[in-house]
Order: C-alpha cells, then sequence, then structure tokens
C-alpha cells in the first residue's frame, strides 16, 4: 500500500540512459550493474562529484561497489578521451555510462542520480553510517579519529570540507564518496530498516533526493532491494577502487589519472563473468 506508493514516488527519467539494445556484450543472467552518481547541485552543467559502479551479483548475495575516479580520463564516445566529471558535465549520465561501458567493457542496466547535499536526514533515520577513515581529522569541533566511525547526518556534513582541503586532508570528492558508500551499506543493512515506518521515511527522503532510469520501475526496485534485504546469507558490501596507473596535467591545469588498462580489462571481465570476490583475492 503506502510503502509501494512511496517507491513509485521515487523520481524516473528515462534520458539516464542512452538510447540503444544490450549491445554485444556477454555476461551472467541475473546480474545487475548500476551508475551511481552524486552531484553537489540540481544545476545542469555542472562535474559529477562521486561516480561509483554498483554491481550485485546473480545469486543477490554479494555486492561489490567500485569507485571512479572523478579525474579518470575515459573515452568519450566518437573518439578521444575526457575527464569523467567534466563528460557528466558536457554529457550527462548517458555520456558517462558510454565511457564506462567502453572502458570496461560492460552493459550497465541502471542509473542513479543523487544530490549530496540533501543526504543528512537520509543517515539519521538510517541510524548513522558506517565510514572507513583513513586518515584522522576534526571540522566544526567535531573529531573523526582514524579507523571505523559512524556518522550521524549532522556529523556527515562536518566530515565532507567546504573548498580546497588542506596538506594531509581528505578531498572533498574523496569524503563525499566516503559518505555515499556508508549510505549504499545502511540501505542493505541496517536494522532500522526492519520498521515499516521507517521504511516508508527513508523511500520518501530517497525520493527528495535521488533520481532513476525509467526501466528501475517500482517493481523492479522491490525484487532488488528488499529481495537484497531477505536474503539470509547476503554479504557484506564490498568496495574496491577501479586500478589507476600514471597521473599528469593537462595544459590547462586540470589534474587527470589514467586507468591501468590491463587491470581494468581483467575488472570488466570479472564483471561480466560475476567472479568480482575470486578478482578481489587475486589482484
Amino acid at each position: 500500500g503506502s510503502l509501494w506508493l512511496s517507491l513509485a514516488g521515487i523520481k524516473r527519467d528515462p534520458t539516464l540512459l542512452p538510447q540503444r539494445d544490450q549491445g554485444s556484450v556477454s555476461y551472467v543472467a541475473g546480474a545487475l550493474n548500476l551508475l551511481l552518481v552524486g552531484v553537489d547541485s540540481h544545476q545542469p552543467g555542472r562535474e559529477a562529484s562521486v561516480l561509483m559502479l554498483v554491481h550485485v551479483d546473480s545469486t543477490r548475495q554479494r555486492i561489490h561497489l567500485i569507485s571512479l575516479p572523478r579525474e579518470l580520463l575515459s573515452p568519450v564516445e566518437g573518439g578521444g578521451t575526457d575527464r569523467l566529471s567534466l563528460l557528466y558535465a558536457k554529457g550527462g549520465s548517458v555520456a558517462v555510462v558510454e565511457s564506462i561501458e567502453e572502458l570496461l567493457g560492460i552493459h550497465i542496466d541502471h542509473v542513479a542520480l543523487t544530490w549530496l547535499n540533501g543526504m543528512s536526514r537520509l543517515i539519521d533515520l538510517l541510524g548513522g553510517i558506517p565510514v572507513d577513515n583513513p586518515i584522522p581529522t576534526s571540522n566544526s569541533g567535531i573529531p573523526f579519529p582514524r579507523g571505523q566511525i559512524t556518522l550521524s547526518g549532522e556529523e556527515s556534513l562536518a566530515f565532507v570540507p567546504e573548498g580546497a582541503s588542506g596538506p594531509g586532508q581528505l578531498d572533498r570528492a574523496e569524503c563525499q564518496r566516503l559518505v555515499l558508500q556508508g549510505i549504499a551499506t545502511r540501505l542493505l543493512t541496517s536494522n532500522a530498516l526492519s520498521n515499516p515506518g521507517t521504511v516508508k521515511a527513508v523511500l520518501d527522503q530517497l525520493a527528495a533526493d535521488v533520481v532513476v532510469d525509467s526501466r528501475l520501475d517500482a517493481r523492479r526496485m522491490v525484487e532488488l532491494f528488499v529481495g537484497l534485504r531477505t536474503q539470509p546469507n547476503v554479504q557484506d558490501l564490498q568496495a574496491i577502487k577501479l586500478p589507476t596507473a600514471d597521473r599528469g596535467t593537462t595544459p590547462t591545469g586540470e589534474g587527470f589519472v589514467l586507468p591501468d588498462a590491463g587491470r581494468v580489462t581483467s575488472l570488466g571481465r570479472a564483471i561480466n563473468n560475476d567472479t568480482l570476490q575470486d578478482w578481489m583475492l587475486n589482484r
């Protein structure tokens, strides 16, 4: 009833995915790839702050979250390369989907776009989020020790710095990535979501902060998220960073990072073969 209406209330946009068929990519039936894009503003033409690829395996037992560096030089449809964050600013999620599909040799099934500045209430509804903080720091009088910490909504806002970061500090985009990863983990594991009232409140908040592609309808979302949470043996979300090689600077002074071609190819093969756990053990 009301939960279904809340799911249906999440905005859907048919322009988030390219208008094309699956193509020639072969992958394990039932596995799913979702591109998650986090931005600071609703304004069009803004660069993406956080880009991640979520892979759900065919058994619904394992979820891998692959971080895509926003400064990654990635293929452009029609030739050339550009930074992923700029690809989003120029061509939206369609340009990023096409680029990541070409880079990894995979098929992306769905896209979710989220506005990062509205996530604090969602974090509180989820009972806080886990963050593995690599660098001890503090902001607004709140200390953030190194290691596994749990952030409230207010603390998560303080954890993400405004403006440029100083020496020995995480930059804004990396802090946002850690927060978004924590939200994804809690959406799949939080005990707070055993309460139907909390579930409805979370879905209503997602409706304000998230837009998904039109193929990810309410029924599909039930199959994915409710199905994952009711799996008795579902594993914790596993985080992977896309393998990278050399760094450099463009003629206009923007930093970039190159993909590690060999390891990226093997990562794409593992995604298609649904063998990411083995890839993590053998990388």
